[in-house]
């Protein structure tokens, strides 16, 4: 048998050292990556931020709470009384007024005993033929030619209460100082009434309440 050359031997080592390197390259690859697949980096999960807690069904909000009102007002003290005077006439005057007949008239003056000035007149009688403002439009020249400083302010007819009336406002001078009176006259079955508030000037608009709520309960 002949012996093999040099140049075979050597031929033959490096095929063996090729097949060697790949026995061992592919060992490498299974011992990293057994599963067949490469390995990745996995990202960390990064904390969670913090929300403000809203109310929920189970959280309700808090709630403001309210102040309970009163059921009902107070109400005023009634500071007037009922009246009555001739004719059959009714109305109201303030409580602790002084109410009297005056002599010789048909009507009753009531006095503010604070302020003798202040006073309401009211009354009855039977009506004259003559029309009611014919009546007092007589009344009105009479009183302006014996009263100094006397001034009209008002004299006109109306209906009242489905009733003719007049209403005469005017001023005039006393000792006392410049007066203001309010009236109203007004005629109802066979009778003229009137309703009459008389004060001091500087006084009036006291007296304009009481004037407007005898004014509201007059009668008939």
């Amino acid at each position: 048998m002949s012996q093999p050359t040099s140049r075979k031997v050597a031929v033959i080592a490096f095929g063996a050292n090729l097949v060697v390197c790949a026995l061992i390259g592919t060992s490498l690859l299974l011992i990293r990556a057994p599963s067949g697949t490469a390995n990745t980096a996995v990202p960390t999960p990064s904390p969670r931020t913090p929300v403000a807690s809203t109310p929920t069904e189970s959280e309700p909000a808090p709630t403001t709470p309210t102040q309970s009102k009163p059921t009902s007002e107070p109400t005023p003290t009634d500071d007037y009384q009922g009246v009555s005077g001739p004719g059959g006439v009714v109305t109201k005057i303030p409580r602790g007024w002084q109410a009297k007949v005056r002599e010789g008239k048909t009507d009753t003056q009531a006095t503010d005993p604070a302020e003798p000035t202040s006073f309401l007149r009211y009354g009855g009688s039977p009506s004259p033929s003559q029309p009611l403002i014919d009546v007092m439009r007589n009344a009105e020249r009479n009183f302006s030619t014996q009263y100094p400083g006397y001034k009209l302010i008002a004299l006109r007819p109306e209906s009242w209460r489905e009733h003719e009336s007049v209403t005469w406002t005017f001023e005039f001078d006393t000792a006392d100082g410049r007066k203001h009176v309010d009236s109203v006259y007004w005629r109802a079955g066979q009778n003229d009434y009137v309703l009459y508030a008389s004060a001091l000037a500087k006084n009036w608009p006291a007296m304009q309440e009481i004037y407007t709520t005898a004014h509201d309960a007059a009668q008939p």
